[in-house]
């Protein structure tokens, strides 16, 4: 991590970014893992789509800590292709002949279940960080946004471990009810 100029930032807000920033970085760094072991080019678009979006929180955290070490007020833009280019990845990306092929599609299961645990383990970490900066209107904001940002990408990945968990259910000729 690139070290700069500015006083060092501490305390419990500053604990909570610091915490955010590591969840980003292994987020990234398993979305790296993730798209380069993909088996269909969809996904692995959809993985690396992820991974470039964790380094974009990665930044926007870093940000914030400079800013709050210069005494400056959170703040943080969105990128409104990233909210457009998730709209890419809306249908299914698993056809039923790879789900056919079972156990060489179960590692892609395992990465989308992997990347909901991690989603939701952000959104807990934001929402916890939220509560710190209650009263703060532009930390709130900034908090609110990456919060947003992180249910996004849940919904990405649920959406399509739904769709691949019925084709797979299919495939399997099982049927809960």
């Amino acid at each position: 991590m690139k070290k700069g100029p500015g006083k060092a930032v501490s305390g419990p807000l500053a604990e909570g970014w610091k915490q955010a920033l590591m969840n980003e970085v292994e987020g990234r760094e398993f979305y790296r893992m993730a798209a380069a072991n993909a088996r269909l080019d969809g996904v692995r678009q959809m993985f690396t789509f992820l991974m470039e979006e964790e380094e974009r929180h990665r930044e926007a955290i870093l940000e914030q800590i400079g800013r709050m070490a210069e005494g400056k007020p959170a703040r943080l833009v969105r990128r409104a292709a990233g909210k457009r280019e998730i709209q890419k990845f809306r249908s299914p990306l698993f056809t039923p002949e790879f789900v056919a092929r079972g156990k060489n599609a179960e590692g892609e299961a395992a990465a989308l279940s992997i990347g909901m645990t991690l989603e939701k383990r952000a959104i807990e970490q934001f929402t916890a960080l939220r509560r710190k900066v209650k009263g703060d209107a532009e930390a709130e904001k900034v908090v609110a946004d990456l919060i947003a940002w992180e249910r996004d990408h849940l919904k990405l990945l649920a959406r399509q471990y739904e769709q691949f968990r019925e084709m797979y259910w299919e495939e399997a000729r099982f049927w809960p009810f």
